[in-house]
């Protein structure tokens, strides 16, 4: 029996209009109404999560929000509050040499801002292909700085800011070609998680989806067996595999669909709230 119910956001839980659709807010709510938890899992930030709780009309309602590929993880109203541990400069400055040698954009992402470096080719190279809604992170509009490298930002590091994730950008087919030949000059403690065309994430192998979500569930006295997760790209592998069920959206990423217990609909089809109104609610 299915007890708790954990999304991804992007590419799983909102359609290419980056909405909520009518039918997958019915659905949702439903489970709810039987007793069923449901949380968001994202690598978003928590402002950005809970704007997509408010489009499910279920914000701060009892609703766990798993945010930053589970660096944190916010329930308000049961004053559940995890944050995991992050990345110190050093680490940073490994993984920017790293970038650097391999043409990547890097992103350091604050709690307040976010602070690039990216070379005038290979900003051009990543603008190949990508959507006007992934370009979007460039315009004025957003709090972004360009700079020369992580040493302009050093300070943030010595006066105790901390540093939610690094990502690393650029044209996507050629960053699918070097994924692998990066990640194997990266030490055990990391991974490089490919969550959208281009975009690949740096994150801590002790923060993840998977171990966020379970310790939650741990947290209302449900077990593994008893979570249900959707998902379509490498941040969401540790919670497909982790959880007693783990569906893969149509959508999502061949590597995920292999470890996946069931393939649903894709994102634009209401693939969450089609297989959850089948197979939890049996409509």
């Amino acid at each position: 029996m299915i007890k708790l119910i954990a999304s991804d956001i992007d590419g799983t839980l909102i359609n290419s209009n980056h909405e909520v659709s009518d039918y997958t807010k019915k659905i949702i709510h439903e489970a709810r109404k039987q007793g069923i938890q449901f949380a968001l899992a994202t690598g978003r930030d928590h402002e950005s999560a809970s704007g997509i709780a408010r489009q499910l009309g279920i914000e701060g309602d009892d609703t766990a929000i798993i945010c930053l590929n589970g660096l944190r993880v916010d329930n308000d109203t049961r004053d559940y509050h995890y944050h995991a541990p992050t990345m110190t400069y050093e680490d940073c400055e490994l993984k920017e040499a790293i970038g650097n040698k391999y043409f990547m954009g890097v992103l350091y992402c604050f709690e307040d801002k976010i602070y690039y470096h990216m070379d005038d080719v290979a900003f051009q190279d990543y603008q190949l292909g990508i959507s006007e809604q992934q370009f979007k992170f460039f315009n004025e509009s957003l709090n972004a700085e360009k700079i020369t490298g992580l040493k302009d930002i050093k300070h943030l590091f010595e006066t105790g800011h901390q540093i939610l994730k690094m990502v690393y950008i650029q044209n996507g087919d050629y960053t699918e070609l070097v994924k692998e030949r990066i990640a194997k000059e990266f030490d055990s403690r990391y991974n490089l998680l490919i969550v959208g065309d281009g975009w690949a994430e740096i994150m801590p192998r002790s923060v993840n989806k998977g171990d966020a979500i379970l310790n939650y569930a741990a947290s209302l006295g449900i077990k593994p067996e008893e979570v249900m997760t959707f998902g379509d790209s490498d941040n969401d592998l540790t919670m497909i595999a982790k959880a007693g069920c783990g569906v893969a959206m149509a959508n999502a990423r061949e590597n995920l669909k292999t470890i996946a217990d069931a393939i649903t609909l894709s994102n634009d089809e209401d693939g969450v709230a089609d297989y959850i109104a089948k197979h939890v609610l049996h409509q």
